[in-house]
């Protein structure tokens, strides 16, 4: 006989994790060592301003979020050409995979 008959999730309980504020300071903090991490690589837009890195809060509609951007211009361009926020998401340790679900690297 296994330990474990039966398991009860109890939804109510992962609903109120997922927007505590113990997990948004988590995600937040995750979040802002990707912005450093992406903000050291030093890279400059064409006027010579350093790149502008962003975090802002972008809650989903049953859980915390934070997204990390370059909302310039150029930014998606330095994203192509540099992979800016994914090299420093790596460099925290997190792994990204794109938009494709076949593509989980």
């Amino acid at each position: 006989m296994s330990a474990f008959e039966r398991i009860e999730i109890d939804y109510d309980g992962v609903a109120d994790v997922l927007r505590s504020p113990e997990l948004h300071a988590a995600v937040q903090a995750a979040a802002e060592q990707v912005a450093d991490a992406a903000r050291g690589r030093g890279l400059r837009v064409e006027s010579g301003e350093p790149l502008p890195v962003e975090v802002f809060d972008d809650p989903g509609p049953s859980r915390v979020g934070v997204t990390v951007a370059i909302r310039h211009p150029s930014g998606v361009g330095m994203e192509a050409h540099h992979g800016v926020l994914k090299r420093a998401a790596g460099e925290t340790g997190l792994s990204v995979g794109g938009l494709d679900p076949d593509n989980t690297a």
